[in-house]
């Protein structure tokens, strides 16, 4: 008797082991929107398990496990496509044991227009950092690193943009990280766009001053320095300066004008050494940003020599025509 009540125990304890259901299915989702679904089961840390859902895939293969005790969660992300969004049925695996749940159905609302919205549907956005530089004469080039959660990045798009691209987007769980940049006027003096916030169920505005600092654009200033007449003016100042310091060593016999002297020196040739030529061959294309899958924004005409401005890498910053500038790669760089 003993027996048979502890193989009872031992098979209502497998059954329970084994159970999977869901944890958590919206009931309403927005066009293009990024959403969990989540699965709650009773499974064991060294059970084998796996989904497969019929008509549909998440956005990312493997769920995102939490375990509290006895308790396991396994959530997927999904997006929307077309309304309804619909999953027939769900096929868990559970130690080669396959269960199937009943599918879901869920309703697509499509959100109220808003001129400055930027596509981005997210139960929180914050961007960590900006940095806006000259990408030609009428244009600057703001560079974005926006980190949000079940969030549609790579669908952003600012109406006020030029030109605009997402680059190196990384998906953990519900976070998403990726580099937003953005070609505006160089007349305008905020980047203002909007994303729709699933939790507070409003359109929330960022704001982001635009401000060229001699930082951000020091591969880019001096371009033409004889035609600036303040910066020809400090360029005598300083050479004055060197020479005032020789002649005070020369004096006073002092090695202390003397360092003084190098020190000046240093300085004028760190700021005016003119800036290096490079040859750049027919057809190369002409990228945005110095990383491997940036957008290209144009291609070179004809083989050129123009002044490098910056480089990283294999990566070179250069002038174009009409003062655009742009990245080229080591391969496009004339031979002889």
């Amino acid at each position: 008797m003993s027996l048979f009540l502890l193989g009872i125990v031992v098979f209502s304890t497998n059954l329970f082991a084994n159970n999977i259901e869901y944890s958590f299915v919206p009931k309403q989702v927005y066009e293009r929107q990024v959403f969990p679904i989540s699965f709650l089961g009773t499974t064991a840390p060294e059970d084998k398990i796996s989904f497969g859902f019929i008509g549909k895939n998440p956005i990312l293969r493997n769920a995102v496990v939490i375990r509290n005790g006895t308790k396991t969660f396994y959530t997927f992300y999904f997006k929307t496509t077309k309304s309804p969004f619909n999953i027939p049925e769900v096929i868990v695996n559970i130690n080669g044991e396959e269960k199937v749940l009943k599918g879901v159905s869920i309703p697509v609302k499509k959100l109220p227009y808003r001129a400055n919205f930027s596509g981005v549907i997210a139960s929180g956005l914050k961007i960590k950092s900006y940095q806006a530089s000259i990408y030609d004469e009428k244009t600057n080039l703001i560079s974005l690193l926006i980190e949000a959660h079940d969030a549609n990045l790579e669908d952003i798009y600012v109406p006020d943009a030029l030109k605009d691209g997402i680059e190196n987007l990384k998906r953990v769980g519900s976070k998403i990280e990726g580099n937003y940049y953005i070609v505006l006027p160089a007349n305008q003096r905020r980047l203002i766009f909007s994303y729709f916030d699933t939790i507070k169920n409003s359109f929330i505005d960022k704001s982001i001053p635009i401000s060229i600092d001699d930082g951000s654009v020091a591969a880019q200033t001096d371009l033409n320095p004889k035609d600036d007449s303040f910066e020809l003016l400090k360029k005598y100042v300083l050479i004055g300066i060197v020479i005032l310091f020789l002649l005070l060593f020369l004096w006073k016999r002092d090695f202390f004008y003397l360092i003084l002297a190098v020190i000046a020196s240093i300085a004028l040739l760190t700021f005016y050494t003119p800036l290096s030529k490079i040859c750049v061959k027919g057809g190369s294309p002409l990228y945005i940003i110095p990383t491997y899958n940036s957008t290209i924004s144009g291609y070179i005409d004809k083989r050129i020599t123009t002044t490098e401005l910056f480089r990283r890498g294999e990566y070179h910053k250069i002038e174009y025509k009409n003062g655009i500038i742009g990245w080229i790669k080591d391969e496009d760089i004339c031979k002889n």
